[in-house]
């Protein structure tokens, strides 16, 4: 007669389900913003959109360090133009005058009337006459003149509401004179570990290495993490553990004592807090024990207790979640490559395999790594990317396939 296990994987989903309800959670929660200071915004996701208040440039400059002047006039003169003064960045430039070639800087406006600038190198000037002259050719009307707006003009959208913000945006943005941006409250996030071999004198302890691992990877998707290690499999030690936990966040995720065995404890204190099962298990490998709970818009995400298929699950569900929350429009750019082995998953079964992404004269070439499975950490520190094989789709050599990135930023 069959033992029915406590907690069993019955009535499994698949991958996209799984992903499909995760997401639509994500989708009723409303996160609140935060102003910050431009500088202090770095990696973080806008808010809203930020408009630029003026064209830019704002008024035709030049677009290095010459003389200005009016072409037809240094065309028609054989012996050039008479040098005036100068003009730099910041100042407001008088008319020029009939005849006149006036020096002039990089970034300065262009004075009145002027149709041309050209390179002070290519110039010559005559120190009897105080005329100005080209070297050679005579550069085209309108040359190295930037213009009002060529680059946006007033009303352009810089930043998208949902950008993850970087230097190039802050360059940008304070560009425009913009001091504070509105920016979405990052997560909180607790991170709970659970099994007695975590305790440092258990007979045959174990070190943690998920907590670690999961914060790092948390806190470069932009959340604020804390840990906490249950070292017992006492379900009230980790009742009140997860209680605490669960109110002072807005995600939830533990790793370990997630499965059917008599020390998981996990799923059945979670369920006494009064979540309710999204999921229990998903047909994918590794990673089948993850399970999905939710309580009044939070959701909690049960990890298997081997790194490898914690890494894996919290990079194909935890992160999208996260980015979802956050606004996160963009997410992570797939690479597509060419594989270089075979590979057939398991009936019903999405397999996660980290790969090695390498650029060679045709592109990218995919190739497998040697791993021992679900409890392989080293095996990330050689991969790159992460390659998904849906059931019924098997991997052959010279296939072109899609892997995901396994840099978060």
């Amino acid at each position: 007669m069959q033992v029915a296990m406590r907690n069993s994987f019955t009535g499994m989903v698949d991958y996209p389900t799984a992903l499909q309800l995760i997401l639509a959670s994500a989708d009723k929660r409303t996160d609140q913003t935060e102003t910050l200071p431009l500088v202090q915004s770095n990696g973080r996701i806008a808010a809203e959109d930020v408009l630029a208040t003026s064209d830019r440039p704002v008024a035709d400059s030049s677009a290095m360090d010459g003389f200005a002047f009016v072409h037809a006039e240094m065309e028609a003169s054989l012996s050039g133009l008479l040098a005036g003064g100068q003009e730099a960045a910041g100042d407001m430039p008088l008319p020029l005058q009939p005849g006149e070639a006036r020096g002039i800087l990089t970034g300065a406006r262009i004075p009145p009337g002027a149709d041309c600038v050209m390179a002070a190198e290519r110039m010559q000037l005559d120190p009897k006459t105080g005329r100005v002259r080209p070297l050679h050719a005579l550069a085209s009307r309108g040359a190295n003149i930037r213009r009002a707006g060529e680059e946006f003009t007033h009303g352009t959208c810089l930043v998208r509401r949902g950008q993850k913000l970087d230097w190039r945006h802050i360059a940008l943005l304070a560009s425009q004179n913009v001091r504070h941006v509105s920016v979405v409250k990052s997560p909180r996030i607790t991170v709970v570990a659970n099994g007695a071999e975590l305790a440092t004198d258990a007979p045959d302890a174990r070190a943690d290495s998920n907590t670690p691992m999961l914060a790092a990877l948390l806190t470069s998707a932009g959340a604020m993490v804390k840990t906490h290690v249950v070292s017992s499999d006492n379900a009230l030690h980790l009742r009140a553990e997860l209680l605490s936990a669960w109110e002072q966040s807005d995600i939830l995720v533990t790793t370990g004592g997630i499965s059917v065995g008599d020390t998981d404890n996990v799923l059945d204190v979670l369920k006494e807090l009064g979540a309710e099962v999204l999921f229990r298990g998903v047909k994918i490998r590794p990673g089948k024990p993850l399970s999905v709970l939710e309580q009044g818009g939070k959701l909690a995400f049960c990890l298997p207790g081997n790194p490898g298929a914690s890494a894996i699950c919290a990079l194909v569900f935890l992160l999208p979640y996260l980015r979802s929350v956050m606004g996160d429009v963009h997410g992570p750019a797939l690479i597509a490559g060419t594989v270089d082995f075979d590979l057939a998953p398991a009936c019903d079964t999405t397999h996660f395999v980290p790969v090695s992404c390498q650029a060679n004269g045709e592109g990218w070439r995919i190739s497998l790594l040697p791993s021992v499975g679900a409890s392989d950490i080293m095996v990330f520190t050689r991969a790159n990317a992460l390659l998904r094989i849906d059931p019924h789709a098997p991997v052959a050599v010279g296939q072109r396939r899609w892997v995901i990135p396994l840099h978060v930023s």
